[in-house]
């Protein structure tokens, strides 16, 4: 009995230990249930999707180049003493593009003149030589011989006379030459000399560019060779400018395909006075080919985010938005390239910040 007095308050501190360990935590201090707030619905003006005949066109694909264009070369030997012009300025046809040291065919013409006038009197007097000879011979007073010998040279001198005027008027060239021009009205596109560059005949000292009109390169699919034809109008249109339409005239048209590829080239020309139309640039050529029905929508309900088209459609009070391709746009309204049923509601104007699924009204 002595020994189990001691075990008594023992066991009453495990009981109590033992009934810590079923005890639930407290909440923590501080913390908050999360609740999500809906968003009020956006107002919304919607129109409907019709139905229309719409112009059909068929796209072809090409690349922008000057009506004319020329490396002018230099055409003559020597240092470059003056370059008048820069890229992008514009040249009349005649302008001088750069000058070359005009001393040495200063000299070429001196004396090219003064071996023609040399040439000149030589052959006048050789032609009174003739003149007398033909008298004394029809006289019977010169032998045939001699005769024959002093018409030969009086011939003989006629021919250097000229040779002499040639080559005068070969060292006049050259000495106008030392001025290098414009052939024709256009646009500097590349400057290739330098001042002080000796240059020769065949070095290119300049190129000009004719851009007013510009000629279009396209490729027409053997499949599509009916529909394109001379005289024929059609709409350019390049990424520099994509809300704009450029016409233009298909001039002419290759006889033969081309065997790699068959395909068929065709050229179009369109006015430029802007120059807003650059060579080297990629084209895409539209030609009308008749009319079909086509879904559309107002112009305004189509948005653009640089070459992305998008437009949103009004379903059970929900915006879903729906990436598309258009076409044509004709009295207001544009076409879809995209199904669309007739009757459904597209959102007119869509409000900045309108995203996929948002509540409407």
């Amino acid at each position: 009995m002595t020994l189990a007095t001691p075990l008594l308050p023992l066991a009453a501190g495990l009981l109590l230990l033992g009934g810590c360990k079923h005890q639930d935590k407290a909440p923590e201090a501080g913390t908050t249930k999360q609740v999500e707030v809906a968003l009020p619905p956006v107002k919304v003006q919607t129109a409907p999707v019709e139905h229309q005949e719409m112009p059909r066109y068929a796209t072809f694909t090409g690349t922008v180049m000057a009506n004319r264009q020329s490396d002018v070369a230099a055409n003559i030997s020597g240092q470059v003493t003056q370059v008048l012009v820069e890229r992008g300025m514009p040249v009349k046809k005649g302008q001088v593009l750069a000058v070359v040291d005009s001393r040495a065919a200063g000299f070429q013409v001196a004396a090219a003149e003064a071996q023609s006038q040399a040439a000149r009197t030589q052959s006048q007097m050789a032609k009174q030589d003739c003149e007398r000879a033909d008298l004394l011979f029809t006289q019977g007073s010169l032998a045939k011989s001699e005769y024959e010998r002093m018409m030969t040279a009086c011939t003989a001198s006629l021919y250097q006379a000229n040779a002499a005027a040639a080559n005068a008027a070969l060292a006049h060239k050259a000495a106008g030459d030392t001025q290098i021009r414009a052939p024709f009205d256009g646009l500097i596109g590349e400057r290739f000399v330098n001042l002080g560059e000796y240059v020769q005949p065949p070095t290119r000292v300049a190129s000009v560019f004719a851009v007013d009109p510009v000629r279009v390169s396209l490729s027409v699919p053997e499949q599509a060779v009916a529909l394109v034809r001379a005289g024929q109008s059609l709409q350019l249109e390049v990424s520099a400018w994509p809300d704009r339409a450029f016409p233009a005239v298909v001039r002419f048209v290759s006889p033969v395909l081309r065997a790699n590829t068959r395909d068929l080239i065709v050229e179009a020309w369109a006015a430029n006075p802007a120059g807003a139309l650059r060579p080297g640039m990629f084209a895409v050529a539209k030609v009308a080919v008749g009319n079909e029905q086509q879904p559309t929508v107002p112009s305004g309900a189509v948005r653009a985010d640089g070459t992305v088209k998008r437009l949103f459609l009004a379903r059970d009070g929900q915006a879903f938005e729906m990436v598309v391709r258009t076409g044509v746009e004709k009295d207001g309204r544009v076409a879809v390239l995209e199904p669309l049923n007739a009757g459904e509601k597209v959102i007119v104007s869509p409000p900045p910040g309108l995203q996929d699924g948002a509540a409407i009204q």
